[in-house]
């Protein structure tokens, strides 16, 4: 991977199929460029070796709960119940005042979920697509996300493995701070 070319796109895309990995990338670039990020997380709930659901984290505060095995919702996905206003609220919510205050924009992450919230997928594509940088995480295999990222200009997709590992860090932190380089830091 040319960490040269990355700087110069709108868009860096992370696929993933390890959610730790992805979250110790996320939580490592949150901790380093927090104050230029704004946007969401989102972190697997575990109780011991077995994952219970999933909460978005806005950055800058808020935390629910997406997903749970315990959670009785209209909206379901697999074996959990889905609260969507986690996503319309919290999730959209960062992703809207980041907008507004000029920071980098982070969607971590995209998947099957964030596709139940009409509301928040709409959203989400105007501002993936509105020329603001913004950092992405999907999950691979979502063939929706895969097929429309590869196909937008001024991006660059990245699989993140335990085998480019060193590579992606470098990429993302490369391409950060091309876009931070004027950024004055907001508070």
């Amino acid at each position: 991977m040319d960490v040269r070319a990355v700087p110069l796109v709108a868009r860096l895309v992370f696929s993933f199929r390890d959610c730790a990995l992805k979250e110790r990338l996320s939580a490592r670039l949150c901790v380093d460029y927090g104050r230029w990020l704004g946007g969401f997380r989102t972190l697997e709930k575990r109780a011991g070796a077995i994952r219970e659901g999933f909460e978005i984290e806005a950055l800058g505060g808020g935390r629910e709960i997406l997903a749970s095995k315990k959670l009785l919702s209209a909206s379901v996905l697999n074996k959990y119940g889905l609260n969507l206003r986690a996503l319309e609220n919290t999730a959209l919510g960062a992703l809207e005042t980041a907008a507004a205050s000029g920071k980098i924009l982070l969607f971590d992450e995209l998947g099957p979920m964030a596709m139940r919230s009409e509301k928040f997928s709409a959203r989400a594509v105007e501002l993936i697509f509105s020329g603001k940088p913004c950092l992405v995480f999907y999950r691979k295999g979502a063939a929706v996300f895969e097929e429309a990222f590869s196909k937008m200009a001024d991006t660059v997709m990245i699989e993140l493995s335990q085998e480019n590992w060193a590579g992606a860090v470098a990429a993302a932190r490369a391409w950060l701070d091309a876009r931070i380089g004027g950024m004055e830091p907001n508070k």
